[in-house]
């Protein structure tokens, strides 16, 4: 039998049921949506999606994706969460960044608030200079104020600056509006057209570069996380629409009914051939 791109097998991802408290989160959940699913929970009481976590042994589990899947299961009381395992160390799990769409930046006046930071030198930027400014790590971010003009975030002074330093100033950057703005996480693939929803006279733009995984593992190990929203995970083989009836959590006492549920639940979907690996890229729409 063949191996999927990240653990488990072409016909069956590593799916497991693991303690709330072993999974140790690497960024910020965002509260409104940690609310919203919740709500969600409390209503069908389904886990569409599992959270994706990298095993880490005695360490217990690094979340990799589902920060507001977790903390809801937690703020909820549940004890365990099921959750997709995967090989953190295989080269095609690739870290990306998210971009904040800051729809109501302007009244929040962000150039000011970041012209203001002592460890921040803001000044006007190219729209050809982004890639290379965000590739190669030369800002902390980018804003894109409501007249489409560019601020890079730079850093002041000279001197290399750690990642516990960089990312202290991130949560900076973000706190700025985190709480203060509707907030929408997008993704980028060419920094020269920026989408048409940055023209209007609301919204801003926050572009961020990359961490790398060894950068996000080194935080991780030090219970440091990273602002919400920013980690961006590309996941081969990610297992979607795994529609978990969480009753049994509730009604099964000991760990052991519990995970023997999830078992046989598993084992259906598998001898029922509902469980299909799709090697080429998907569009989910509605998630």
């Amino acid at each position: 039998m063949s191996r999927s791109p990240v653990g488990g097998t072409e016909l069956m991802p590593d799916i497991r049921l693991v303690p709330v408290v072993a999974v140790a989160f690497h960024e910020q959940p965002e509260a409104a949506r940690t609310q919203r699913l919740m709500a969600r929970i409390r209503d069908d009481a389904f886990l569409r999606n599992p959270p994706i976590v990298a095993d880490m042994g005695e360490h217990g589990y690094l979340l990799l994706d589902g920060a507001n899947r977790v903390s809801a299961f937690r703020d909820l009381g549940f004890a365990r969460i099921p959750v997709q395992v995967v090989d953190y160390a295989d080269e095609r799990i690739l870290l990306k960044a998210w971009h904040h769409l800051v729809l109501q930046g302007k009244s929040l006046d962000l150039h000011g608030l970041y012209g203001a930071m002592d460890q921040v030198n803001l000044r006007p930027v190219r729209a050809s200079a982004l890639s290379n400014l965000l590739e190669f790590r030369q800002v902390f971010g980018i804003l894109v104020d409501s007249d489409t003009a560019m601020w890079g975030l730079f850093p002041r002074g000279a001197a290399a600056m750690s990642v516990q330093d960089r990312n202290a100033v991130l949560h900076r950057i973000v706190a700025a509006y985190e709480g203060r703005s509707d907030l929408e996480r997008i993704k980028l693939s060419d920094f020269a057209l920026l989408p048409d929803v940055v023209r209007t006279v609301e919204h801003q733009l926050v572009l961020f570069p990359a961490f790398t995984k060894e950068e996000l593992l080194l935080l991780a190990q030090q219970r440091a996380m990273i602002p919400t929203g920013i980690t961006r995970h590309l996941i081969p083989g990610r297992a979607l629409g795994l529609n978990l009836d969480l009753a049994f959590l509730r009604e099964l006492p000991t760990e052991a009914e519990q995970q023997a549920h999830l078992q046989r639940f598993l084992d259906q979907l598998e001898m029922h051939g509902r469980i299909r690996f799709y090697e080429e890229s998907i569009f989910v729409m509605n998630e």
